[in-house]
């Protein structure tokens, strides 16, 4: 069972990583390439906000496979553990909460309006590209960085102080 619930956390751990990220270059490509407002960059909006739902059930269940093994083999008293929960729970997740309600429902829907030939106003314009920009970016300085620490202490099994 504890190797079935590792190769779930692992697998999850790529699936909310990767497709995400893959598809967001791609939008940014066809942003750059064709302008925001092209039609190839309006498909490639869908795929993009697929992506994020793929990403956010992935993430859901790292969560749960996570918390599974912790409390069922008794890992969640290691200090590595709770220092990883920590991290987990204060950055990872509050992020994550903003990129569900921005990217899985705000901007998505902002982004189906422009689509449909609506103009956005100043101020969801604004959203918009605070979500492509500021928090963009937040999220691809901060994540790598938090994830390589939780990897650290999930394979040295070491607490960080």
């Amino acid at each position: 069972m504890h190797a079935a619930l590792k190769v779930i956390h692992l697998g999850s751990l790529v699936m909310w990583l990767g497709p995400a990220f893959g598809s967001w270059l791609v939008l940014r490509y066809m942003q750059q390439q064709d302008g925001e407002l092209s039609r190839a960059t309006a498909k490639v909006y869908r795929v993009f906000f697929w992506t994020l739902t793929l990403e956010h059930i992935a993430l859901v269940t790292l969560l749960i496979s996570g918390a599974t093994m912790a409390f069922m083999y008794g890992f969640i008293s290691m200090p590595w553990l709770q220092q990883k929960l920590w991290l987990v729970l204060l950055i990872i997740v509050q992020l994550e909460i903003v990129d569900i309600w921005l990217g899985n429902w705000k901007v998505k829907q902002l982004i189906a309006k422009r689509s449909a030939g609506s103009a956005l106003t100043p101020r969801q314009q604004a959203l918009v590209q605070f979500y492509h920009k500021a928090f963009t970016n937040l999220a691809l300085i901060t994540l790598p960085a938090t994830v390589l620490v939780i990897m650290w202490l999930a394979v040295s099994k070491q607490a960080l102080w």
